[in-house]
């Protein structure tokens, strides 16, 4: 067991601190400092009137002063030497508010107990579970500490804060609220969002449960062939066209071909994703959305959109953090939504969203909305945090 940790840590210490491009630059002081690059280019928009600089986290780059600078440190040499170095990078670059895109990195949540006088936000980036997740094994710390968690909805908020101190505030998704609303509907067109992912080579497991447990790839696809089969059905006898919002941006590969052989009644249409915000597009035109557990169906109940929840994977998976809303506490079955593998609540969620009227849907869409995910146009809570934390200041930015 030992050995096996050594070999790990020392994957991590190449991967990390020997195969990525030098840079010798040295550090300039910012506002802001965006820990890991993922997810950075959402961000810089809102932050194009302070000065900010990215750290790069997987292995894109790594600044050698400030690797020089970490080897300085006693924890480099105990075993922790990413600790040291994230600290060398926020000692180098000083900023006010260290932000990150990425709300399930554990060492994040540990900056602001280090660094008390930078203020620490993470913007969540999409639905969070336990299985696989940063909930899986998370046990609260007196080191986990975040000032600002913007979240997606109350539920989640309110989750974090059984494991993180701070201050949670629900702004819904990023992403989602700079997307601009589009108000033409093409009626009779269903639309299914894919989760659709390539079969691992040789029957290998699609993910392995922390406890050891092999997920197979036919197994966590069970739940989109059982609801595809009733869709297949259901549009043909609803008169309706049924389209794919793909993943993927090719029109003719694999994802589409998992469609193909599933829809053999209904007119149907695979859409490919072709930028960061079509997708929405396709939501906003859509007269009604189906998901089963996809932030982007979540994103769709957070613009208003009359949406079907077919969240019903914990029937194939065993967790439960796969059911409507997690972690909210919901019944199974709800007006738009059923955790189960069961035709007949498809069908009853299905006749809902086709016949509801558009005052008995904004009212029912209102009872769960600020629980499931907050839509905030134009990001103008983002905003208006930034404002108060952060004074303006000529605009450069800086990648490291």
């Amino acid at each position: 067991m030992k050995i096996s940790r050594l070999i790990l840590k020392l994957k991590l210490f190449y991967t990390f601190f020997i195969a990525p491009p030098k840079s010798w630059q040295l550090l300039k002081k910012s506002d802001v400092l965006i820990y890991d690059a993922s997810g950075a280019e959402l961000m810089m928009p809102y932050l194009s009137r302070y000065s900010f600089t990215v750290m790069a986290m997987r292995g894109e780059s790594v600044n050698l002063p400030c690797l020089l600078h970490a080897m300085l440190k006693l924890a480099f040499w105990k075993g922790k030497p990413l600790n040291a170095y994230i600290e060398a990078f926020i000692q180098a670059v000083s900023p006010k508010v260290v932000i990150t895109f990425i709300d399930n990195n554990v060492a994040f949540f540990e900056i602001s107990k280090r660094f008390s006088d930078v203020k620490t936000i993470f913007v969540q980036n999409g639905t969070r579970g336990e299985s696989g997740d940063v909930f899986d094994g998370l046990v609260k710390s007196d080191n986990y500490h975040v000032d600002y968690m913007l979240v997606h909805g109350e539920a989640i908020g309110s989750h974090y804060l059984n494991y993180i101190s701070g201050q949670s505030i629900p702004i819904g998704s990023l992403k989602n609220n700079a997307a601009i609303k589009l108000d033409k509907i093409l009626d009779d067109t269903v639309l299914f969002i894919s989760q659709w992912h390539s079969e691992p080579a040789d029957s290998t497991a699609f993910y392995i449960e922390d406890d050891g447990t092999p997920i197979y790839w036919d197994v966590f696809f069970e739940a989109e062939i059982k609801v595809l089969e009733f869709l297949d059905k259901w549009c043909v006898e609803n008169n309706k066209r049924l389209q794919i919002c793909g993943r993927g941006e090719n029109n003719d590969g694999p994802e589409k071909f998992f469609y193909a052989a599933r829809l053999n009644n209904c007119v149907w249409e695979y859409v490919p994703r072709t930028d960061n915000y079509s997708s929405y597009q396709l939501i906003d035109a859509a007269e009604m959305v189906v998901h089963i557990d996809s932030t982007l169906g979540y994103e769709s109940i957070g613009r208003g959109k009359k949406t079907a929840a077919f969240t019903c994977r914990e029937s194939s998976i065993g967790s439960k953090a796969t059911n409507f809303g997690w972690p909210a506490i919901l019944p199974n079955n709800g007006p738009f939504w059923t955790n189960n593998q069961d035709e007949s609540q498809f069908q009853r969620v299905m006749d809902y969203i086709n016949t509801v009227n558009d005052e008995e849907w904004k009212h029912t869409h209102q009872r769960y909305a600020s629980q499931l995910m907050e839509f905030d146009p134009g990001n103008t809570r983002f905003i208006a945090l930034l404002d108060q934390l952060l004074t303006k200041s000529e605009r450069q930015y800086y990648v490291n």
